[in-house]
């Protein structure tokens, strides 16, 4: 399961008190358990409503074409378990790209059909402005047409909350950005000279991506406040085996261009070889943060910049 994954799950088991009265036909009598170990399934979200009826919801980041059998799976289990209970099921897609999946299942002797829903349809502004902490988390998913006014009610969020609380509040928000890459690049630098430290262990990606990571790269690019310690230890460690001036170089150098590739793959998916080769041969530190600068607010001419900019056909 993904860390995204479970930090939905954790944050549904304390029930969200708007976006649950958006996404439920009824208000909620009482929480129902998750997993089914016969069947081995696990849903995301199961509860009784207040008519009765059985409430499903599953969350789902990328188009799954084979969703509606998923559904058609839990169906069968919720319904064995609460024989003669109306089921009503919803999938919100929280992913990134456009949503494709089918809502319906056609065979010879079969009709299956479930309700779905983009969270990009909810306006986040409906959730910010929620009482409800765990409400301003998933505003982060939905339609945000002010990305400062988004980061500011965060910010505000976790300025009542203890350390240990706001370090929990910000690995969730960090999580869930990771499905909007632009938003985070975005708020990682707002909130990187808050008073947290955050580990590598921390973040929730395996290694291959955690060094890839905008929060990662900062930590090892700055080594404070936010800064993650394993980065501020390579730093120490690389400035003793070449000089202290020659290791912060090389580290700021690495961080940029790391930072240029991770953009691009956030942009398109994947970054071409020879792309990558490029910027690895740049070293010039500041002409990478400009063209980082560009690549973040670079939209419809997202490759015509880059190819402008790196000097390639």
């Amino acid at each position: 399961m993904s860390s995204k994954d479970i930090t939905i799950r954790d944050i549904f088991e304390e029930i969200p008190q708007r976006l649950s009265r958006i996404l439920s036909p009824a208000p909620i009598k009482e929480l129902l358990p998750t997993n089914f170990p016969s069947t081995e399934l696990r849903v995301d979200f199961l509860a009784k409503l207040e008519d009765e009826s059985i409430l499903h919801i599953e969350f789902q980041s990328f188009n799954d074409p084979n969703m509606p059998f998923r559904m058609l799976r839990y169906y069968i289990a919720i319904l064995e378990r609460y024989p003669g209970s109306l089921i009503k099921q919803l999938l919100v897609y929280v992913g990134n790209r456009k949503l494709r999946m089918k809502s319906r299942l056609r065979l010879r002797n079969l009709t299956f059909s479930y309700e779905i829903l983009d969270i990009r349809q909810i306006d986040c502004k409906v959730l910010l402005e929620s009482p409800d902490p765990m409400d301003r988390l998933l505003a982060c998913l939905c339609k945000v047409e002010d990305e400062v006014y988004l980061i500011e009610k965060l910010i505000k969020t976790m300025e009542s909350m203890n350390e240990e609380e706001r370090k929990d509040y910000l690995l969730k928000i960090l999580t869930l950005t990771e499905l909007r890459p632009n938003l985070r690049i975005r708020l990682t630098k707002e909130v990187r000279h808050m008073p947290i430290v955050v580990r590598p262990e921390d973040i929730k990606l395996p290694k291959r991506k955690l060094k890839k990571d905008l929060l990662y790269r900062l930590g090892l690019e700055e080594g404070k406040q936010i800064g993650i310690e394993e980065g501020k230890q390579i730093g120490i460690e690389e400035g003793r085996k070449e000089g202290e001036v020659i290791g912060i170089k090389k580290g700021l150098l690495k961080s940029a261009q790391e930072m240029v590739i991770a953009i691009i793959e956030a942009k398109l998916g994947y970054v071409p070889e020879e792309i990558a080769n490029r910027i690895r041969e740049i070293k010039d530190v500041e002409f990478l943060r400009s063209l980082a600068k560009k690549l973040v607010s670079a939209s419809e001419d997202f490759m015509q910049v880059l190819a402008i900019e790196l000097k390639i056909s």
